[in-house]
């Protein structure tokens, strides 16, 4: 009985990771085309085309096209608060090159193509879809700063950080710092995607700018 009880948990394990490996697969093609063709250009009849299923499948995972969105969302959200969480600052670490570290994958993430043309569209579907805007807000930027914030109040009890530092303020204003005008810029495509040098440029001024501010 203990072995037929293993067995069937190791299969529901098992249906389960298929199930999350195709939902996975379903939000990389929507991803593809949601920056293709837009938002009102997207269908559930043509993503459903593309996976070779009915659109039947997609509304077992997604109950309409802007909840189908906000998965896309969601994901690329998550890709960016594990920057944070595979970060630590560690005893006696250089602060520096700890906030250098995040701040870099920080914006090479979020100056892709995909996250800018996802970012263009979140923004302007947002204002007809409030639940989008929500979503990244909630998803990401509040997570994002949270654990920012934990990691900036680790640094303030390791001496690293002034004592009467606001990590709210600093974990927001860090994220602000690093995007500076290159994000911007990305948005208006006023300017390519920039080479790692340009973003180990662009973070080393704002981790500086942030040391003056609320470094010990």
């Amino acid at each position: 009985m203990r072995k037929m009880a293993t067995e069937l948990a190791a299969g529901t394990h098992q249906a389960r990771s298929a199930k999350d490996e195709r939902r996975d697969a379903i939000i990389s093609i929507g991803e593809e085309s949601f920056v293709q063709n837009g938002f009102a250009g997207t269908s559930m009849s043509a993503i459903a085309a593309r996976l070779g299923g009915s659109k039947g499948t997609l509304y077992n995972y997604f109950k309409s096209k802007e909840e189908f969105f906000i998965a896309v969302i969601e994901k690329k959200c998550a890709q960016i608060q594990s920057i944070l969480t595979e970060t630590e600052i560690e005893s006696g670490a250089d602060f520096r090159s700890a906030l250098a570290k995040i701040g870099e994958r920080f914006l090479e993430l979020l100056l892709t193509d995909e996250s800018i043309s996802t970012h263009r569209l979140a923004t302007a579907e947002s204002e007809r879809f409030p639940a989008i805007g929500r979503a990244i807000y909630e998803s990401g930027v509040q997570p994002n700063q949270r654990r920012m914030r934990a990691f900036l109040e680790h640094a303030k009890i390791e001496g690293q950080l002034r004592s009467d530092a606001d990590t709210a303020v600093a974990a927001e204003q860090f994220f602000d710092l690093c995007l500076s005008g290159v994000h911007r810029r990305r948005l208006w495509n006023v300017t390519r995607q920039p080479s790692k040098h340009e973003i180990r440029t662009t973070v080393a001024n704002a981790v500086s700018t942030f040391m003056r501010a609320f470094g010990a």
